[in-house]
């Protein structure tokens, strides 16, 4: 399976929950000024201040090279195609495990954004992972295990393996075998 059809699965289950959980597409607060436009769907825009906003296929190829160039070291396949195939907003799901349902947010992608810096800064959080056993992408920044909410969703970059890791208590709880599975795996927030 291809990253874009791993996305595009979960961008049908996104929709099917969402709708029939509050009976419209996705949608986030908007205040002009305040939230970006990217993706935002203005014309659907309520009373309460909310917007649907609909992901977008990225057209333009880009390269990594001097990324890897400046980071020392080559960003697996799959990292690159998870920032490159879509335009984004949060990516908010549910997991079963074996701890039980896993509540994340994989963080946003937008056209206004610079691939390239989130490439790198993704890699470069300090203290953001208690291993330095290998390199670690941050694909998300909200994870709740088992009512502890302050939980990471990282990528090892020589595995793909996609991990919820709390750094003060130094553990780590496997989410998926690669970014492709975790998108398969992951059910709307509303399922």
């Amino acid at each position: 399976m291809s990253m874009k059809e791993a996305f595009d699965t979960f961008f049908e289950e996104m929709d099917r929950s969402t709708i029939e959980a509050l009976g419209h597409r996705p949608s986030i607060p908007y205040l002009e000024g305040y939230v970006l436009k990217d993706l935002i769907l203005l014309d659907t825009l309520d009373s309460h201040g909310y917007a649907e906003w609909r992901p977008e296929l990225q057209k333009e190829s880009v390269s990594f090279d001097d990324v890897e160039e400046k980071l020392g070291f080559s960003i697996h396949p799959q990292i690159k195609e998870f920032c490159s195939t879509y335009w984004f907003r949060d990516l908010e799901g549910v997991i079963e495990t074996a701890e039980g349902k896993i509540y994340f947010s994989l963080d946003q992608i937008l056209p206004s954004f610079d691939l390239k810096e989130i490439m790198f800064d993704g890699f470069n959080h300090c203290g953001a992972h208690y291993l330095k056993d290998h390199k670690y992408f941050l694909i998300g920044t909200f994870c709740n295990v088992c009512g502890i909410d302050d939980y990471l969703v990282h990528v090892n970059n020589d595995t793909c393996e996609v991990n919820a890791v709390h750094v003060g208590d130094k553990k780590s709880i496997k989410l998926a075998d690669s970014i492709e599975e975790l998108l398969l795996k992951m059910k709307g927030k509303w399922s």
